[in-house]
């Protein structure tokens, strides 16, 4: 076909004409979509509390080898989070939708998921970033009281806490950016679908 064919068959296209959609092709799209986001979210979180196990299995260690009782605070606090991960998890599987649902309430079920994960992130300094904070600063603040050095336990503790903020922000920002840069986007794109199933 010449560019000349192509441009004739372009223009003698309908501008007002409707495109409809197959539901079951939409329907397994929207399937396909869904059992990717909730694979890329389980391992995530997969990663996470394995990581939240390794640290508390490190500090453990710290622990045992120091005789000192603070490491533990930091094992309750990756215990707390990788806890708070794993029943997340369990009570989001249990909303998971039954396969054969129809095509409005899997776009609603996969707009639950999304509108979750975007609270979740948007939450990360309380449920994820706390704990590890005051894990960290008790554990901080009894060494540096053991130190018995003043200057030297408040500059340590300056040093301490502009760290922390700085990692602290750092994360939460980098949370924030996957809000509006993944999740956001999809969210819209899920309320867009359900709206327009409502039209028809």
């Amino acid at each position: 076909m010449s560019f000349e064919d192509l441009q004739k068959t372009w223009q003698s296209h309908n501008p007002g004409a409707t495109v409809t959609l197959d539901a079951d092709l939409l329907l397994k799209e929207v399937r396909r979509n869904q059992h990717h986001f909730w694979s890329m979210i389980f391992w995530r979180d997969a990663r996470e509390v394995g990581v939240c196990f390794l640290m508390a299995l490190f500090f453990v260690y710290c622990a045992a080898r120091t005789h000192d009782w603070t490491p533990y605070l930091i094992v309750l606090a990756c215990c707390a989070v990788g806890g708070f991960m794993i029943v997340d998890r369990v009570l989001e599987r249990r909303k998971q939708p039954v396969l054969n649902e129809a095509l409005k309430d899997c776009i609603e079920s996969s707009l639950r998921q999304v509108n979750h994960q975007i609270w979740l992130l948007r939450n990360v300094l309380w449920w994820y970033l706390s704990p590890f904070a005051a894990g960290l600063g008790i554990s901080g603040a009894i060494a540096m009281w053991r130190a018995r050095h003043a200057g030297l336990a408040v500059t340590s503790l300056a040093v301490y806490l502009l760290v922390l903020a700085v990692i602290y922000w750092g994360i939460y920002q980098l949370n924030q950016y996957a809000v509006r840069k993944t999740l956001e986007p999809r969210r819209q794109e899920l309320q867009d679908l359900v709206a327009g199933l409502e039209q028809n």
